[in-house]
């Protein structure tokens, strides 16, 4: 059966663009990834001017507990977690009730990053073998996975199983301040606040995403 899951990006990535907004995009991206504080109060900027109605700003109501997208290598004290930054930088500015560490790499999966192809990425299953989930010590009601940047979504859509799984009863949603572009030579706008839906298929251990 079809797993689906809501996720939310707000600024565009254009990995291979050449024209001025797409090379902006990715030095945006850098320093997102570097978790540089005053690029990341700006992406909060954008999100706090989102009206009341968006699905970003509903998705963050109810005091959800946000959740740190794992690196990928298992976490060692005193190492950079970007999206660890982020969520703390979003609880700070009212999005969220609180940062938890419910979710671990237990075992180094292969960085994306240095995968040209999609093909030769890690597939979803095995980022989803090398998590481990924090069973529960409370009723949670909304959990909202937060990483910097959503590619073909396999690393999220792995934590979100992991997720569902050990929280049955919660809400789970993912949230990226980037999403990658990688098909584009030109990028019209950096910020473009969106929400859709991803669909996993366990059978084909695939991922159907929105253009």
């Amino acid at each position: 059966m079809p797993f689906e899951i809501p996720f939310a990006t707000m600024l565009e990535f254009a990995s291979r663009g050449t024209n001025e907004k797409a090379q902006l995009s990715k030095r945006i991206c850098g320093n997102i990834k570097s978790g540089n504080t005053r690029v990341i109060e700006r992406l909060i900027y954008y999100m706090s001017e989102l009206p009341q109605e968006h699905p970003i700003s509903q998705m963050f109501d109810n005091n959800p507990i946000l959740v740190p997208a794992p690196r990928s290598t298992p976490m060692v004290e005193g190492a950079h977690w970007p999206t660890r930054i982020l969520s703390e930088h979003l609880v700070n500015s009212g999005f969220g009730n609180s940062v938890q560490n419910l979710i671990e790499r237990i075992s180094p999966v292969p960085k994306s990053s240095n995968f040209y192809t999609a093909e030769s990425r890690p597939s979803c299953n095995t980022h989803y073998d090398s998590l481990l989930c924090t069973p529960p010590e409370a009723f949670v009601e909304k959990i909202i996975l937060v990483d910097d940047v959503f590619t073909l979504g396999r690393t999220s859509c792995a934590c979100a199983r992991r997720l569902k799984e050990t929280y049955p009863n919660s809400e789970v949603l993912v949230f990226a301040a980037m999403r990658t572009r990688g098909l584009i030579t030109t990028l019209d706008e950096i910020v473009k606040p969106s929400y859709h839906i991803m669909v996993y298929n366990s059978e084909q251990d695939s991922i159907i995403l929105p253009n």
